[in-house]
């Protein structure tokens, strides 16, 4: 706990102190100063109901800077500091008491002052192209008030623009330490729960998700107002209180049953890409929810275009907005919000309480007695399947309480749903400690300040990649996490047999690679329409086979796999004109090799689960850099990309292009064979069967990963390539993590290891997709009956697809190896 302390304490003053210089300005001459002049501060709220913090500095009765700041989908602060300082020639004169403002295509801004005190006014901010967490349009009213200014020393000039560096840096502390409140509430949850079970809960997030949309629906259908007696608005949120945890351990030990127990004791992989299937279940359950909101817009809307939309529903401000530093006189010129007060306050509470749960209560003693060693426990008296189901149901209620704080204290539930939702609660819990409270809340603290001081000195837009790469070098740095009771990882693996089945070979395995490739040839030629799913379901099955060989063959299970693919198809896009497609596919095999290697290195320390969640950020880290550079065309990507050329010819026509990824196809399948049946595929099988057996006969075993992943991440740098010159046009999307999760399903649908089982069930899932999906749909509007309602949007339930696709296939391999 001591270096956690040391090192955040240390963050914060390099970050603060380094940038000194952003924050001053060269004093001026001595001015008279009107009544306007001076710092102002307030909040405001948006229609949705999102809560603003609005900073605005006078001078001379003119505007020189304003910065605001909002949460973003992911609980973490979002600050708008572009216009904190505007030049002489920008600021913007008060006349009459009022001012009104467009200081960019982002901000616009108008404020009447009723008094020397006191002012309000409205802000229309666009919040686009910068971080998907951030981004959208906000319309918002809101007041603010002139903070107390102090005479400054005799004969000393003083400079009304110059922020006094202390109490900015004490605001933006409030702001972290609030932010990380929330981080710390919802992994109280995960150290619960990942201490007794030993493997990540990818739907985790989710459930905390989920219930911060349930409680603002459940408090705008009993129609609780903020004008209610206090009384009966205290017992009424009290109730809704008790229903979150309940709503939260409900969702919890669905969870589990569905998720873990099936694959107890059988496999370690399998409750990892079973809680991957019912994460991507839950995200479509919260995208159907969406539509009973009342802030539903029906059709293509989108706030951010191609980000699906989860629910916006929003609730009164229930928490007084009183600053209490002027209420209690304190000489200082920072806004500390009741609410502020609150949340901290009860993040504090409910970690104090876990604590005591773990601690001292009957059920956390034989929780800590399952986590430490299941067989002893056992052989106590403990009832396993019962201790774990307990420990998700209190996992799930903490998570269920954290909602609904989270949802007090913005409104609004929270907006980010999917796997990667939890991924900073996780890396929250892994840097205090796996099975400690507390040390989640230091840590909560601890990463929230970090995220504001960069949101404020550094760029807001760069923060996520920041933490990312902060939970990166946590797993290269302390593998089994920030606490002396960890489990100490493994020291040897064993083939996982549910989701590795074994590599297809000799003449069975080739007779069905050369089928699959020659009506993968035929197909074209007999049907002349559809060459762009085609072409597409060609690229996925590079992809599939790229990941088989790293999953199905060395066991190593790549969540970011999709990051070789995306930065390979943005390198071609940027030379493609220039490069012959034989030069630009070697160029995208070095790239995607290069990011093979660097994963290698997080597989020569980290066990499968957690190798799994470091890759995971590691591609969500590299979508974050591609969206953040200007060159990369940012959220809208590039297009227009110049056809793939060879020896001066172009292949211009939509049946060279095909033809193209066919031949590149029949080049990776071959290679695929030749490495599962060479000594270097045997010894890959050999460490992913037994890494204990395979050591002492000999194998390298951290070359063995090494040279896997790049193989691999290679191959789907090839397949960046051909799509970026045969679809021509790139985005960040292409390294979303919802692709790497749609080429595992292909993976584990067609049999982990099977080469001809990768084209098989990448072709399933493409065509499944792209074809017959939007063919029901047709039929379906044809047959629906009018008195029923609208068709359902069976298009629109692709995560659902991709979601039940790949629980059901890793359930049903677990049945028949039971």
């Amino acid at each position: 706990m001591k270096k956690i302390l040391l090192i955040g304490i240390a963050l914060f003053f390099l970050v603060a102190c380094g940038n000194q210089q952003i924050a001053t300005q060269p004093a001026q001459a001595l001015i008279t100063i009107p009544s306007n002049d001076g710092e102002w501060g307030g909040t405001g709220l948006s229609q949705d109901g999102l809560s603003f913090t609005v900073k605005f500095t006078i001078r001379e009765n003119h505007l020189a800077g304003i910065v605001y700041s909002f949460t973003g989908t992911d609980g973490i602060s979002c600050t708008g500091i572009e216009y904190g300082h505007l030049d002489v020639a920008d600021e913007l004169a008060i006349v009459d008491d009022r001012f009104s403002a467009v200081l960019g295509d982002d901000l616009s801004i108008d404020a009447s002052f009723s008094n020397l005190k006191s002012a309000s006014g409205h802000m229309t901010i666009h919040w686009h192209d910068r971080q998907p967490r951030c981004n959208g349009d906000y319309e918002v009213d809101w007041k603010a008030e002139k903070a107390e200014t102090q005479a400054g020393q005799a004969g000393q000039p003083r400079n009304p623009n110059a922020p006094n560096s202390f109490e900015t840096f004490v605001q933006i502390l409030v702001f972290g330490l609030s932010n990380g409140a929330v981080l710390a509430l919802n992994a109280i949850g995960v150290t619960l729960i990942y201490g007794t079970v030993r493997t990540l809960n990818l739907a985790h997030g989710d459930v905390f998700a989920l219930t911060t949309a349930l409680v603002t629906s459940i408090i705008n259908i009993i129609g609780i107002r903020e004008n209610w007696p206090p009384l009966q608005l205290a017992g009424a949120l009290f109730f809704v209180f008790l229903l979150a945890m309940s709503l939260g351990a409900l969702l919890s030990v669905g969870v589990e049953i569905l998720g873990f127990a099936p694959f107890r004791g059988a496999s370690r992989l399998g409750p990892l890409i079973a809680t991957l299937g019912l994460s991507f279940i839950l995200f479509q359950g919260a995208l159907v929810w969406r539509t009973y909101q009342g802030s539903w817009i029906p059709g293509e809307h989108r706030s951010v275009p191609g980000l699906p939309e989860v629910p916006t529903d929003g609730i009164p401000s229930f928490l007084p907005e009183i600053n209490l530093v002027k209420y209690f006189g304190l000489p200082m010129n920072v806004i500390i919000r009741f609410s502020d007060v609150f949340v901290i306050l009860s993040a504090v509470v409910l970690v104090a309480l876990a604590n005591w749960f773990i601690q001292k209560s009957r059920t956390g003693r034989a929780i800590r007695a399952v986590s430490q060693n299941q067989q002893a426990a056992q052989i106590l008296g403990v009832n396993i399947g019962g201790t774990i189901r307990k420990a998700f149901a209190f996992g799930g209620a903490f998570a269920g309480a954290a909602g609904f704080i989270f949802a007090l204290y913005y409104s609004r539930p929270f907006g980010s749903h999917g796997a990667q939702s939890g991924l900073f609660a996780f890396m929250t819990a892994l840097l205090g400690g796996i099975g400690n409270p507390f040390g989640a809340l230091v840590s909560g603290f601890l990463i929230g300040g970090l995220s504001s001081l960069s949101d404020y000195y550094l760029t807001a837009q760069w923060t996520p990649a920041l933490l990312l790469l902060i939970l990166i070098l946590l797993f290269a740095w302390r593998p089994n996490g920030f606490t002396s009771d960890a489990d100490g990882g493994e020291t040897t693996v064993v083939r996982d047999s549910v989701i590795l089945t074994a590599p297809v070979q000799g003449s069975s395995g080739r007779r069905w690679l050369v089928i699959a490739l020659l009506v993968l040839f035929a197909f074209p030629l007999m049907f002349q329409g559809g060459q762009v799913i085609l072409r597409l379901a060609g690229i996925f099955i590079l992809l599939a086979l790229g990941l088989n060989l790293a999953l199905g063959v060395a066991g190593l299970l790549d969540l970011g796999f999709a990051a070789s693919f995306g930065l390979s198809a943005y390198l071609t896009a940027l030379l493609t004109a220039k490069f012959d497609i034989t030069i630009a596919l070697l160029l995208g095999a070095a790239m995607g090799a290069f990011f093979g290697w660097l994963k290698g290195g997080l597989a020569r320390r980290l066990r499968s689960d957690f190798f799994a969640v470091a890759t995971l950020a590691f591609g969500l880290l590299v979508r974050q850099v591609i969206i953040n550079l200007e060159f990369t065309g940012g959220m809208g990507g590039i297009g227009g990309i110049a056809a793939p050329h060879i020896l001066g010819f172009s292949l211009a026509g939509q049946m060279q292009r095909y033809y193209l990824v066919f031949f590149v196809i029949v080049l990776l399948a071959w290679i695929s064979q030749q490495i599962i049946s060479s000594r270097t595929g045997r010894a890959w099988m050999a460490l992913s069967d037994d890494e204990l057996a395979a050591l002492s006969v000999g194998v390298d075993v951290n070359l063995a990963r090494t040279q896997a992943l790049m193989i691999s991440s290679a191959m789907a740098g090839m397949a960046g390539v051909l799509y970026a010159s045969t679809l021509s046009f790139v985005e960040p999307d292409l390294m979303a993590f919802h692709v790497s999760s749609m080429i595992l399903t292909m993976v584990i649908l067609g049999g982990a290891g099977s080469v001809p089982g990768a084209l098989i069930g990448a072709v399933t899932i493409i065509l499944y997709d792209k074809v017959f999906v939007p063919q029901l749909a047709n039929w379906l509007a044809l047959i629906w009956p009018v008195a029923i309602g609208s068709v359902p949007d069976i298009r629109g339930a692709s995560f659902f697809n991709f979601g039940i696709a790949l629980y059901l296939t890793v359930l049903i391999r677990s049945r028949r190896r039971s």
